[in-house]
């Protein structure tokens, strides 16, 4: 995320990516950070079927995981209108109201549950859209 020239202003904002309503990753940005993801994650996929490295971040990893297996990813805006300061209080805060009800989130830093695989974290995804009847017809876990 490019740095912001007074961080003190309203421009940043917490977003959630979901499938069907189920939270994975909890992020903060500005500008258009959240909405660009999934295009980023769709080029790092087209990047690794050309046979070309990639360094896979855990949310990117989950992120094309779940786009593999026919989820429809989406971003939610929990927050917006934040300060730098006031939206890292938020998103620490949303991240430990999910951890507390049991949601398995792709975050490392501020995650009292941290997973420990991308494969944890769309394997949780994909048995809670199961349990809901949700699952894309592509799912497998």
């Amino acid at each position: 995320m490019p740095s912001p020239k007074n961080p003190t202003l309203a421009e940043f904002y917490v977003y959630r990516l979901e499938v069907s309503g189920i939270p994975f990753y909890v992020g903060l940005g500005r500008s258009s950070r959240a909405s660009d993801r999934l295009r980023y994650v769709r080029s790092l996929m087209a990047k690794a079927d050309r046979g070309e490295p990639v360094k896979w971040s855990i949310s990117c990893a989950v992120v094309a995981g779940l786009l593999q297996s026919g989820c429809d990813v989406t971003v939610v805006y929990p927050s917006t209108n934040l300060t730098r300061s006031a939206a890292d209080a938020a998103e620490r805060t949303e991240i430990a109201r999910l951890v507390a009800t049991g949601t398995t989130l792709a975050n490392i830093h501020h995650n009292s549950s941290r997973p420990r695989s991308a494969r944890d974290v769309i394997r949780a995804v994909l048995t809670e859209l199961k349990m809901v009847g949700t699952a894309p017809a592509a799912a497998r876990l």
